[in-house]
């Protein structure tokens, strides 16, 4: 399991590969969602408001898979687990094109190779997902362990996503539904606000 940038979501057909605009890779959302565990994840006193600055220096993609590892040991299994069952379906996606009655057989092998072509960049997208997604309920546990109430951050389009994540993630965390509001604060600089319902022990 690595951690590696690899691109927008792709699309595969006979005519060749293209990507979607608008549906990043995971991974551009990592360093910011790591930035924000940063933040929250340190003792507290009760009534006191906490500020975080912003890390000049960028983890390198081995500093960040390490310490999530760190963090989550578990992860290495259930992504090895999710990532053979993603290996298995892709297999066969590209077996099953020699069904496909409506394709000549020189289509049926340009697909093939089209869909062979992508099958690294998917896996490693969605390895990039599943480490995300882990990496949310990490910081989603901190904040019901600390019971926290308003997290901010400056706005922009990647913080904003990762929040919106989090605010998913805590409306069905282990099946238990903590309401949230996210806003947009208008005030110099712009920054965004997660408002976090009351959390009971």
């Amino acid at each position: 399991m690595k951690l590696k940038y690899v691109g927008p979501k792709e699309m595969i057909s006979i005519h060749g590969i293209s990507f979607k605009s608008g549906k990043d890779d995971k991974y551009v959302y990592i360093n910011p969602a790591i930035e924000i565990y940063h933040a929250i994840h340190h003792d507290y006193e009760k009534d006191k408001v906490y500020t975080h600055l912003i890390e000049k220096k960028v983890l390198t993609d081995e500093e960040i898979l390490s310490e999530i590892l760190r963090l989550k040991p578990n992860l290495q299994t259930t992504c090895d687990k999710e990532i053979t069952q993603l290996e298995l379906k892709l297999d066969e996606e590209i077996e099953n094109v020699n069904h496909f009655k409506d394709l000549t057989p020189d289509e049926q092998k340009i697909y093939k190779n089209n869909l062979i072509i992508m099958k690294n960049y998917r896996i490693q997208r969605e390895t990039n997902k599943i480490i995300y997604n882990h990496l949310i309920e990490i910081v989603v546990d901190d904040i019901i362990e600390h019971k926290l109430k308003n997290i901010s951050a400056p706005f922009n389009e990647k913080f904003w996503h990762v929040f919106q994540t989090i605010q998913g993630e805590l409306s069905n965390h282990n099946k238990r539904s903590i309401g949230s509001k996210l806003d947009i604060i208008h005030e110099e600089p712009i920054s965004i606000s997660l408002k976090i319902n009351s959390i009971g022990r």
